[in-house]
């Protein structure tokens, strides 16, 4: 296998770009030929429309646009905002929203009925987390203007409810989003700022 940084894409797509037979993935996320996988960085993702390695070294920014970054576990938040692939702000928070079993309280409750001792407090702090989180986000679409695309990690459950949440964020569920596909420990900023760096890598391999 062989990475590379976004500011490498065209030089790694280059000697490729005469072969025959490369092939666009249904997820628009990498392409395909003969045993290779060549996967652009994610910062540089394949547009709506390309149909070819050719188009999509035509459609190359300049640099990374505007993206914004969310981290979410249960009680645990953190969040980026970066341009030209450099970070602009970066905001990390935490609240008690676990019960002692280790499950977050909202996913008891829908799992398990009733709540008990302390389930007001957790309920409480996790509301607050995701007002705080997208009061943080208009902030920075106010300051910064909007983002290009948001990267975010979050488990399944959990994403919904940042839409559900008041504020809403600053963005719809039908804008441009990827999901970071790796698995990533509790949120901090450290944490953010080494999975938007593995955004930023591409990498040729064989199959």
């Amino acid at each position: 296998m062989t990475s590379f940084h976004w500011t490498e894409t065209a030089e790694a797509c280059a000697p490729h770009l005469f072969e025959p037979g490369w092939e666009l993935d249904d997820d628009r996320r990498h392409f395909t030929r003969n045993g290779l996988r060549l996967h652009p960085p994610l910062v540089l993702p394949i547009e709506s429309g390309t149909r070819s390695l050719a188009e999509y070294m035509l459609s190359l920014p300049g640099e990374p646009g505007r993206h914004t970054v969310v981290l979410m576990q249960a009680g645990a938040v953190s969040l980026g905002l970066f341009e030209a692939g450099e970070p602009i702000a970066t905001r990390s928070n935490k609240r008690y929203v676990v019960r002692g079993s280790g499950r977050a309280q909202p996913t008891h409750l829908k799992t398990k009925g009733k709540s008990r001792y302390g389930s007001r407090l957790r309920l409480q702090n996790a509301k607050l987390l995701l007002e705080e989180t997208n009061e943080k986000l208009l902030e920075w679409q106010a300051e910064y203007g909007p983002s290009d695309c948001v990267y975010y990690n979050a488990p399944v459950r959990l994403w919904p409810t940042l839409f559900e949440a008041t504020p809403a964020p600053p963005f719809g569920k039908d804008d441009r989003m990827i999901k970071i596909p790796r698995d990533l420990p509790k949120p901090t900023t450290e944490i953010l700022l080494r999975a938007y760096r593995g955004l930023c890598y591409g990498r040729v391999e064989e199959l």
